[in-house]
């Protein structure tokens, strides 16, 4: 599956993903047959920040999970499985005493647990010995990484030629324990899509984030009481275990921290590297600092999107330094002799992956901005409420089919409206609208007509002018719907009255049935003349039948049950 996946049965369409995406490297679209739009990641152009899997409400970001295969790994006693943690567990880990960490991942089945911050410190110490024009642009975060290769190819050749420390702790790993299967465990979604690329082809085998692992710790039933406080293997680094706040590649390098030299810069944010990129491809080459380290993550790798904790980003930073500083894991006895490799194996090469999109010309982005109802520049709101910057920003993703036109929220509110509206006004039943105050708000032509079609004027005016308002009090004190079969207005129309509330207003539908009423009138006055007159030609039947009884005989008396029959079936 892709690194990052939409959940489309819990996507609600609400565009935040798009909003919070600096690149706009979502797509929203309803796909070939027309259903209900989902937000989908554009792999070409996403560079693996994760952002969008924190800020989507609905959780429907899911993030490829490989720990059912590390679980089998695990389990077979024949593979040694062996863990690289990143610095940054301290304040992205729930735990009480964060050194329980290590026995944790022991009791899990890992054979060894060691810092990626020993690759942090290869990295640091090589990096005195790379021959880069300046800015050299740190190539730690890979997500920065994909953000030059992707978007700013023109920066390539100031990126540093160093792997990333996970890269360079895994073949350390490898060239200990040959054959073993390292996983990286920390923060970024980012290192998931690092280590299956064609640059770090086997460095590390899997990825698993602090949230994933915390999830399998709760899964276990692990007695935190029985986990002691254990040392991680191996090296054990110094400064390197403040490389994932801001500043810590500086210091770790021993580079200025000196927030006066322009010399160094320190930048995190994906945004914020954007803006830095966009200012760098306008200035030469002696107008740049001479080195740039940058982060991806708002505050580095401490705002990482795996992780489990909660707290803002300078809680965190505070809680990694009072760790580094009471525990000072680099001056324990299990602090050894530091580990090399060849500078073969920490450097690597970029690509120039920058996807070529197509560009509608102007023709094209009116027509597009004509079907969301924006025909002039002052159509165009700019309002944002889509996730794209402007009107036109949108205009082309929809050229691009990375969006549809329907995603203009004011456009699709006034369509509602106008729809609404239209309803309403070819309704041939009458609508009345009140406040509170029993003043009409708003009400239709078939109102307007069946209430007073000679002024025109009602809107405004208190309803008890046109109908007793004792109804409409009463649905809205009640908060529930009033029907009456029959009610007469001021003019004398009948009609059939259905008043029910909506928020803090009245919404009465009328039904005139004055021409029913007066036809049923007819029909029982009707009626009523058809039973005298029968009663009459009884009486004057009966008189002569007493007659000509003789004649008549059984003949008369027939006619008289049939008569009576007549006679109750018109009452009835």
């Amino acid at each position: 599956m892709p690194l990052i996946k939409t959940n489309n049965a819990k996507c609600r369409d609400c565009y935040k993903c798009v909003r919070s995406c600096p690149l706009k490297a979502i797509c929203v679209n309803s796909g070939p047959y027309n259903i209900q739009p989902h937000a989908k990641v554009i792999e070409e152009i996403c560079v693996q920040c994760g952002h969008c899997t924190v800020v989507c409400p609905q959780k429907a970001k899911v993030v490829r999970n490989d720990l059912a295969e590390i679980k089998d790994l695990l389990a077979d006693e024949s593979i040694r499985v062996v863990a690289s943690v990143a610095p940054s567990f301290p304040v992205h880990l729930p735990l009480s005493q964060p050194l329980a960490l290590p026995g944790l991942l022991k009791k899990l089945g890992f054979s060894y647990v060691g810092l990626t911050a020993v690759g942090a410190e290869l990295i640091s110490i090589e990096h005195h010995h790379i021959d880069r024009p300046a800015p050299v642009i740190s190539s730690a975060c890979p997500a920065v990484v994909n953000l030059i290769e992707q978007h700013y190819p023109r920066l390539l050749p100031y990126l540093s030629p160093l792997v990333s420390p996970v890269i360079a702790h895994g073949r350390l790993l490898k060239k200990q324990y040959p054959g073993c299967v390292v996983v990286f465990i920390g923060p970024c979604i980012a290192k998931k899509g690092e280590i299956i690329s064609d640059e770090a082809p086997g460095a590390v085998d899997y990825a698993l984030e602090f949230k994933e692992l915390w999830d399998w710790i709760g899964k276990e039933a692990i007695d935190f009481s029985s986990i002691e406080n254990v040392a991680f293997d191996g090296y054990i680094p110094g400064k390197a275990n403040l490389f994932p706040a801001e500043g810590g590649q500086l210091l770790t390098t021993s580079l200025s921290t000196d927030i006066m030299d322009a010399g160094v810069q320190t930048v995190t944010g994906l945004q914020n590297c954007i803006n830095l990129f966009d200012h760098f491809c306008s200035l030469n080459e002696n107008q740049m600092p001479g080195f740039v380290e940058m982060l991806a993550c708002s505050g580095g790798c401490l705002g990482g999107p795996g992780g489990v904790t909660e707290n803002d980003i300078y809680s965190k930073k505070q809680k990694l330094l009072d760790f580094y500083s009471q525990y000072k894991l680099d001056e324990k006895p299990e602090a050894r002799q530091r580990p090399s490799l060849p500078a073969a194996e920490l450097i690597r090469k970029f690509t120039n992956r920058k996807v070529k999109l197509p560009v509608p010309d102007e023709e094209q982005i009116k027509n597009i901005l004509a079907q969301s109802g924006k025909f002039t520049p002052q159509d165009e709101l700019n309002c944002g409420a889509c996730g794209f910057g402007s009107c036109r920003e949108k205009a082309v993703a929809v050229y691009r089919g990375h969006a549809e036109p329907q995603m203009c929220i004011p456009y699709m509110r006034k369509r509602a409206e106008s729809i609404s509206n239209q309803v309403l006004s070819a309704m041939p039943n009458a609508v009345i609208i009140v406040d509170e105050d029993m003043v009409v708000t708003e009400i239709n032509p078939a109102a307007l007509k069946m209430f007073d079609p000679q002024s025109r004027r009602i809107i405004g005016r208190q309803l008890d002018q046109f109908i007793d308002p004792g109804e409409f009090q009463l649905a809205l004190k009640e908060k529930k719907a009033v029907i009456s079969d029959f009610c007469i207005l001021k003019n004398r129309t009948i009609a059939r009255q259905i008043v029910f509330p909506l928020e803090n207003m009245v919404v009465g539908i009328f039904t005139d049935i004055t021409k029913e009423i007066n036809q049923q009138e007819e029909l029982l006055h009707v009626k009523t003349q058809t039973i005298k007159r029968a009663k009459e030609v009884t009486k004057k039947l009966m008189t002569v039948s007493q007659e000509i009884a003789g004649l008549l005989g059984e003949t008369t008396a027939e006619t008289k049950i049939l008569l009576n029959q007549l006679i109750k079936l018109m009452q009835e």
